[in-house]
């Protein structure tokens, strides 16, 4: 679940720092990216991201976890996109990293299928409820590229059981990711225990998020879907 998404422009995303002190933005970098209406984790993007270690930088990070000293070849057969919360202290690929090496991807949305009578997938397009960054709780790497040596964030979208919202429109598996609302954007970032991440690792409440039908077409083969179109709502 959780491996469509729409990302914010360059505008957009200088609202992830709306609540720093304003005597501390000349220390904020945003780091320039590509933003887009409609990616998927497939590619191996680079979204805009902000890791514990430097709270007040937007950087770029690969979506498809790598542990840092493990290789691409290793790694590319497995989906490490998503790491289920459930799991995430136990799993080999990921339990040295929970603690440590927390983020945040910054997004407008993200997309997600419910699975219809006939079989096949209708996609929603889910996002905040009153507007905003929508940031989803991460898990990362700085990721050695041993070819070349150049150091790569790489991260997965946190995810854990769907709330009513969420189990309506993901309903064959009924998942969601972990959501870090704005006011818990700083405690996600500080130091945690094991107890008080499992805490939080729940369903998020509903009223927080929203979401519309948003055409089939976006699973066409060769169908641009990454235009503003695609966020539309359908009936």
């Amino acid at each position: 679940m959780c491996n469509r998404v729409a990302t914010p422009d360059e505008d957009e995303i200088n609202g992830y720092f709306d609540r720093i002190d304003t005597n501390m933005h000349d220390l904020v970098k945003i780091d320039q990216y590509e933003p887009h209406y409609h990616i998927t984790a497939f590619t191996r993007p680079f979204l805009p991201f902000v890791a514990n270690k430097d709270p007040l930088h937007v950087t770029n990070a690969m979506w498809k976890f790598v542990p840092e000293n493990a290789t691409m070849e290793a790694y590319a057969k497995y989906d490490t996109c998503n790491a289920k919360a459930e799991e995430v202290f136990e799993k080999r690929t990921f339990k040295d990293y929970i603690l440590p090496k927390r983020g945040l991807v910054v997004l407008k949305g993200f997309f997600e299928g419910q699975e219809q009578a006939d079989g096949k997938s209708q996609p929603f397009y889910i996002y905040p409820k009153e507007g905003g960054l929508l940031t989803l709780g991460c898990v990362y790497s700085d990721w050695v590229d041993k070819s070349t040596g150049e150091v790569i964030r790489t991260f997965a979208v946190l995810t854990t059981a769907a709330n009513e919202l969420m189990a309506e429109i993901h309903n064959k598996k009924k998942r969601m990711p972990v959501i870090i609302p704005p006011d818990r954007r700083e405690w996600w970032m500080a130091p945690r225990t094991r107890n008080e991440l499992q805490e939080y690792f729940v369903p998020y409440p509903d009223g927080y998020l929203a979401a519309h039908k948003v055409t089939r077409n976006m699973y066409k083969r060769g169908y641009d879907a990454d235009t503003p179109e695609i966020l539309q709502p359908i009936s």
